[in-house]
């Protein structure tokens, strides 16, 4: 077992398979310099419809691998996840490592210093849903070859092979209630059989293009990305429902415009607010009793993002209330 240490190491660039090593030993110079990136990172299912994307944050990992070099894994690893969740399109990553310096920004911009034109509006900082908990477990690489051609007194080619092991372990935590509803482990292990590159660490930076080509970058990237699948699965899905956005005098706006369906003409009975029903020991939510029905709507007028009504009878319409198509109409 090799434990990778400080930056006096080398890093194993992962190169295409070199039978003919001795003999391609220039051409193999070439293709390590040049850059022979794999594809790690692979795409994501698309978002089901109607579904809104939660808000979450990424803490920084615990690292348990026992690595203790020149990288940041904590930091870095998390860092890694943030980049991916995004990419997904199922989440909107909410900053939390770094907060302290959102929220100093923000209190110096009120200042007398600073003019108020671009001043950011209070009470706008997003909430976070669940919060995502890492571990990395392993981060470690096996193996190693005798001999050695070196290239520009920088890279060497070695025969023999490479194993490379990320392992982590991700964690749900509900924010509201503090419970932990979900949890997985992503494992990757990349190998370089017949031919590998080394470069010394000093000058490769964690989760940079250089390192990305090693073969534990390509298991740090895989480990990633089936940790990002992993969470599309176990995190909850929310989706959207036509609601009250806003009332402005007799105009009433819904929270959605000509992409969400809404038409001119369309009538929606509007219920209030439901009430809560909770289990009397637990306090675990357990029902939601629909709220009464306060009156009837009728779209009057649609944009890209948001629709205008009109009363058709009732009164007491309120920002936060749900709508239902007239024509499926629920006994109150």
């Amino acid at each position: 077992m090799l434990r990778l240490a400080p930056a006096a190491s080398l890093s194993p660039v992962r190169i295409r398979p070199l039978r003919a090593w001795r003999a391609a030993a220039p051409a193999a110079g070439a293709l390590l310099l040049a850059g022979c990136a794999l594809p790690f990172f692979g795409a994501y299912p698309a978002p089901p419809p109607n579904a809104v994307p939660q808000v979450i944050a990424v803490t920084s990992f615990e690292n348990r691998s026992g690595f203790a070099g020149q990288w940041e894994l904590g930091s870095g690893m998390a860092d890694l996840l943030v980049v991916e969740l995004i990419k997904s399109q199922h989440f909107v990553v909410v900053e939390r490592t770094q907060l302290d310096r959102v929220v100093d920004e923000i209190q110096r911009q009120r200042q007398k210093l600073f003019r108020p034109e671009g001043r950011v509006s209070e009470g706008r900082l997003k909430n976070a849903r669940y919060l995502i908990r890492g571990t990395i477990n392993d981060f470690s690489q096996t193996g190693g070859g005798t001999l050695w051609v070196a290239l520009r007194s920088v890279f060497t080619l070695g025969r023999g092979g490479y194993r490379a092991r990320v392992a982590l372990a991700l964690t749900i935590v509900d924010v509201e209630t503090g419970e932990i509803v979900g949890s997985l482990n992503s494992t990757a292990t990349v190998a370089a059989r017949e031919a590998f590159g080394s470069g010394r660490y000093k000058n490769v930076s964690f989760g940079g293009d250089v390192f990305m080509k090693t073969p534990l970058g390509g298991a740090t990237a895989e480990a990633i990305h089936d940790g990002v699948r992993g969470l599309l699965r176990k995190v909850p899905h929310v989706y959207w429902e036509p609601m009250v956005a806003a009332v402005s005098g007799r105009t009433i706006i819904l929270n959605g415009g000509a992409g969400r369906g809404f038409q001119p003409g369309q009538l929606y009975d509007i219920r209030g607010s439901g009430r809560p029903v909770t289990d009397p020991v637990t306090g675990d939510l357990l029902s939601i009793i629909p709220g009464p029905l306060v009156g009837t709507i009728r779209v009057t007028a649609v944009r890209s993002d948001i629709a205008y009504a009109e009363a058709v009878n009732g009164s007491a319409f309120e920002r936060g209330q749900r709508l239902l198509p007239a024509a499926h109409r629920s006994p109150p």
